[in-house]
């Protein structure tokens, strides 16, 4: 009895040292991770401009801003100073007016105690950054300054979604490592863990089609979505070795994330203008890029994976429909790039929120991203026609831009995209309540055609397709042209050439004046200057039944692209063929009359692929379980998937 007491006593004994040593490795790894934060020279900066009091003359800590709040730049610069003290400290060369200078702007946050009209600065913004500033400075932060902060932190509780409840759960982590309480590291750790898997339907985060939702069915790739991958991948270095570790499946989850979904979005050491959320200002397509990149290469030294991340990762080629989404994303290796960013009535197109994106509003409406290696799209949004969006047809009126009115969304539901991951194409059904109009975008290697049909509005406006609208280096005057079928036009690295049109085309270009206030309250009205090129036909005022189809090619590679348009039983149905490829948008049954004559019919609306022998097909509407295609009067019938997976594209063999 006396000696299972003394070996009951030894394990409790052996279990709380392991306790203590895993929370102890945890603040080591956590103090790591953060040492990363700011440069030598910002923290050098912080430290001659900062006041006697902790605080720094150029913060208005009497801000009442929601979104780009700026006391939090004071917590940003006492992080900076503590990491550096820390980089110094692990080299021997500790510097005390670096560790001072940041535990007075601790104190000073701690009495002044600033808060924002945005919960999530309470609950999630201060929080994390005086976690990280507690632990970079370790045993250098006085007990008192701490016990000073911890009424702040505290106001950081569990709980909400997806990447939210990601930050929240750090939060708890971290506060669990630094006041030693091993059943709060616990539970942050498994919410962390839980948060991070593949959605169910209708919830929020990665999604089935790896794309990432916030806020509702929205994607978010480049704001939420690249939060939780850079939070994720921290917490794996951070509980890495300890009890706490997330499990290796998870990790799986991740790569899979990135892979699959972050890694698409991205070419030309930017992030897709459409993929990157409401945070479009200056700089950050770029800052968007090199946040996943470093972070992947983070994961990779995390899961021992020998690679280093370079811009050659961001050259493939291929084809992807991210249904859960409504986008489609074309890559031609690293020539070219292109994106067509849908909604429907499943899906949100874009948000407005804390005064961020106030013109985004048809930003989800057809918007086609086509880039290639030259910068015509970075810092875009200061200088846009928020009215002409490229691929987008939209009323010229003067309605609000700002993305607040549900009611001017896509009401309908047949919208989708079909892909045998090198080719593919994408249609939607659309109508807002200003115009309606059926639209498809086909993809054929380095060159995309969109056909636009049934193009009607009843608001006594001019009405407009934009083809093009981004930054060049080439003067063009803008000219109106009269006969245009076969017209071209040339800009760039891009041809411009109209198929069929009952509108009227103009191009050119022009120096603009434009600043990043207009599209988020809180930055400068600073002049951001550049000149931008602009294609769009107008189809005037009122229009019915106008049509447009216009082929958009990457100049270098135009010989590769012989797509041309097929006839069709119906303005309804959109069909082109390339070399090796037929594609066509039933937005209704009907038929295509194929180059060789053969006759293609669907019996329902349905998108329909024909390549390499296979016959594929897409359900945009996600409400049909099967599929009947007739080709060259043989029957075939297709079963679409169904629940979770309705959306994605099937194929059957086709004997021809």
């Amino acid at each position: 009895m006396r000696l299972f007491g003394v070996m009951l006593i030894m394990v409790l004994l052996t279990n709380l040292f392991a306790a203590d040593a895993d929370l102890r490795k945890i603040r080591e790894q956590a103090a790591a991770w953060f040492s990363g934060s700011g440069t030598a020279s910002e923290a050098r900066r912080a430290l001659e401009t900062q006041q006697p009091d902790g605080s720094w003359r150029d913060v208005n800590y009497a801000d009442r801003n929601r979104g780009h709040w700026a006391p939090r730049r004071h917590l940003s610069r006492a992080v900076v100073l503590a990491a550096e003290y820390r980089r110094g400290r692990e080299k021997g060369a500790a510097d005390a007016k670096l560790r001072d200078a940041a535990v007075k702007a601790l104190g000073f946050w701690a009495a002044r105690d600033c808060t924002s009209p945005n919960w999530w600065h309470q609950s999630i913004g201060t929080p994390m950054e005086l976690c990280s500033a507690i632990l970079l400075l370790g045993d250098g932060l006085p007990s008192e300054v701490l016990a000073e902060l911890r009424p702040i932190l505290d106001r950081s509780e569990p709980g909400m979604t997806a990447q939210n409840r990601v930050w929240l759960a750090g939060i708890q982590l971290l506060k669990g490592a630094i006041f030693e309480q091993p059943e709060w590291v616990r539970e942050g750790a498994d919410a962390v863990s839980a948060e991070l898997h593949v959605a169910a339907p209708g919830m929020e985060g990665i999604q089935p089609d790896w794309s990432f939702h916030q806020h509702g069915p929205q994607l978010q790739f480049g704001n939420y979505g690249l939060a939780y991958f850079s939070e994720m991948t921290k917490w794996l270095a951070i509980l890495h070795g300890t009890r706490f570790a997330l499990p290796e499946e998870k990790a799986e989850i991740l790569t899979s994330y990135y892979r699959h979904g972050l890694r698409w979005v991205l070419f030309d050491r930017q992030m897709d203008f459409s993929a990157c959320g409401r945070q479009i200002n200056g700089g950050q397509v770029r800052a968007k890029y090199r946040s996943v990149t470093g972070t992947a290469a983070r994961l990779n030294r995390v899961l021992g994976v020998r690679h280093r991340v370079t811009e050659n990762d961001f050259r493939f080629s291929g084809s992807r429909y991210f249904p859960d989404s409504d986008f489609y994303v074309q890559r031609n290796g690293g020539d070219c790039y292109w994106s067509v960013k849908m909604s429907s009535s499943r899906t949100v197109p874009s948000e407005t929120v804390n005064s961020e994106n106030l013109l985004g509003r048809l930003a989800g409406h057809g918007a086609t991203m086509f880039m290639s290696g030259r910068g015509e799209l970075v810092d875009i949004g200061a200088l846009w026609e928020w009215r002409q969006i490229p691929g987008v047809t939209s009323v010229q009126d003067d309605s609000p831009l700002v993305c607040k009115n549900p009611g001017l969304r896509n009401k309908c539901g047949w919208v989708g995209g079909l892909s045998d991951d090198e080719i593919g194409f994408c249609a939607m059904d659309f109508d807002n309540g200003e115009v309606a109009a059926k639209k498809s975008f086909f993809f054929f290697g380095p060159g995309m055609i969109a056909v636009g049909s049934d193009i009607r509005s009843g608001v006594d406006a001019p009405v407009v397709t934009t083809i093009a609208q981004m930054r060049t280096d080439e003067e063009v005057a803008v000219h109106r042209f009269g006969d245009l079928e076969g017209t071209e036009v040339a800009n760039g690295a891009f041809l411009y050439r109209i198929l069929k049109t009952d509108g009227k085309l103009s191009a050119g270009s022009e120096e603009r004046t434009g600043n990043w206030k207009r599209v988020t309250e809180a930055l400068s009205d600073a002049p951001v200057r550049g000149r931008i090129f602009t294609c769009a036909i107008n189809h005037g005022r009122k229009p019915e039944n106008a049509f447009y189809a216009y082929q958009v090619v990457y100049l270098p590679q135009a010989a590769e692209c012989s797509a041309k348009l097929l006839e069709t039983g119906s303005e309804s149905i959109h069909a082109v063929a390339g070399k090796d490829a037929v594609m066509a948008a039933f937005h209704e049954a009907g038929t295509v009359t194929l180059p060789d004559g053969t006759v293609l019919e669907a019996k329902q609306p349905a998108l329909v692929m024909l390549r390499n022998g296979r016959i594929y097909a897409a359900d945009p509407g996600r409400k049909r379980k099967i599929l009947d295609v007739v080709l060259a009067g043989r029957k075939y019938r297709l079963p679409f998937p169904q629940g979770a997976e309705a959306g994605r594209t099937v194929s059957v063999p086709a004997e021809r």
